[in-house]
């Protein structure tokens, strides 16, 4: 008798499992967003409902410290439905971070996403690093000023050639502002000393040396700040690793200005 009962009895456990894998399988929440560390650091996320508040460094959603290779996990009903967010990350020393314009994308966006239920893996790479941020944000900050110290011209001939000494004190006349939000502000004077104000979106270079260039409304190159090749340093390579110093070179000139840092 004890033989007849053990097949019905392994129907319903079989079945019995059956059924709690399956509801485990169902109860899985597709809207979590899983954050992937990747890097061998420690990185700081931060999390923003606006792109006005990644710009400005307000009104956090949330900020969590991943250690380095462990994931995050946020849960879904932190986010509205079909809303874009922007996520900033960053090493303690910035070398390692994420400040680079979605706008011309090279392996997809970095900053800005919107969650879609199972589709919520993003990843912090290693290879998004470099000093710029270092240089145009000061790292955590939302923006940087520079001015026109020097003019130049460059040729891989002869190197730099100084400009600035037959200058007159309008064409001298040069700042900027790199704002985080991938925004640039030039400002200048013409000839006769009217101040022109001119409006750039540029692409960070995630390169060893500070890099941007500089985006025409089409997205053609403007000009650039760079440094990495400054005449303070000593030619013929003019190897700097200055991050207060870069030469700039804007629309309007064909000259080569030397910029600092306020």
């Amino acid at each position: 008798m004890c033989k007849g009962y053990l097949l019905p009895l392994a129907l319903l456990f079989i079945l019995f499992t059956a059924t709690i894998q399956g509801c485990k399988k169902k109860g899985i929440d597709k809207t979590t967003v899983t954050i992937v560390n990747r890097l061998d650091k420690t990185v700081t996320f931060d999390l923003y409902a606006s792109e006005a508040d990644y710009a400005t460094n307000t009104n956090l959603v949330d900020q969590v410290i991943i250690k380095p290779n462990e994931n995050f996990s946020i849960p879904g009903n932190t986010f509205e439905n079909g809303k874009t967010y922007y996520m900033d990350w960053y090493t303690d020393d910035y070398y390692y971070n994420n400040w680079y314009n979605d706008n011309y994308p090279v392996t997809g966006n970095r900053v800005r996403f919107t969650p879609k239920t199972a589709d919520n893996t993003y990843y912090l790479e290693p290879a998004y690093k470099g000093q710029g941020r270092s240089a145009f944000l000061k790292g955590g900050g939302t923006q940087t000023s520079w001015i026109a110290v020097g003019a130049y011209l460059y040729s891989s001939a002869i190197g730099y050639s100084n400009r600035w000494d037959i200058m007159d004190v309008n064409e001298r006349y040069r700042s900027v502002t790199i704002k985080k939000d991938f925004k640039a502000e030039h400002i200048r004077k013409n000839a006769a000393g009217t101040i022109i104000t001119e409006n750039f979106e540029f692409m960070v270079q995630q390169t060893e040396v500070p890099y941007i260039e500089f985006k025409t409304s089409d997205g053609q190159v403007a000009g650039n700040m760079t440094g990495g090749k400054l005449p303070v340093a000593a030619p013929p390579d003019y190897k700097s690793n200055s991050v207060d110093t870069i030469m700039a070179l804007f629309p309007d000139n064909e000259l080569i200005f030397m910029m600092v840092r306020q």
